[in-house]
């Protein structure tokens, strides 16, 4: 990951601020521990190809923990969230802004998929965008 983009405090509050955006749809409380890892290409096609069927490296991937037989603490694990470091510098360029904002975006959309937020179609995917960018624009005021 860039030097500019290694902000754990930021990427900590992008996290956080995501997962309080709204109700998750599934209508799950979101508790526990969250992993952000960052991926050379080559593991984050591997996994994307192993996990969705998609033979090619992707920005982000994320992955919920089943919920244990028990009532969910914050001690236990929530979720992964997998973002690409290549992708990150790439899109960064292609969009012209700086890898620090990429990441931040993909935390951001990696969280809300931890919620059960899909981006399969147009209109979901813009849902996601909007939340994200009502994310990225707090995150900013901050």
């Amino acid at each position: 990951l860039p030097k500019q983009a290694q902000k754990p405090k930021l990427i900590e509050q992008a996290c956080s601020l995501s997962l309080k955006t709204k109700p998750a749809p599934k209508g799950s409380k979101p508790m526990g521990e969250i992993n952000i890892v960052f991926l050379p290409s080559h593991r984050m096609r591997a996994l994307n190809k192993k996990f969705l069927k998609k033979d090619r490296d992707t920005d982000v991937l994320a992955f919920n923990y089943d919920p244990a037989p028990c009532k969910p603490s914050p001690d236990q694990p929530f979720g992964d969230i997998l973002i690409s470091s290549a992708k990150v510098r790439s899109q960064a360029k292609d969009l012209g802004h700086s890898p620090l904002k990429e990441t931040l975006t993909l935390v951001c959309h990696g969280s809300l998929h931890l919620l059960g937020f899909d981006d399969s179609t147009k209109s979901q995917k813009s849902a996601m965008t909007r939340l994200q960018d009502k994310v990225l624009a707090t995150l900013k005021s901050n």
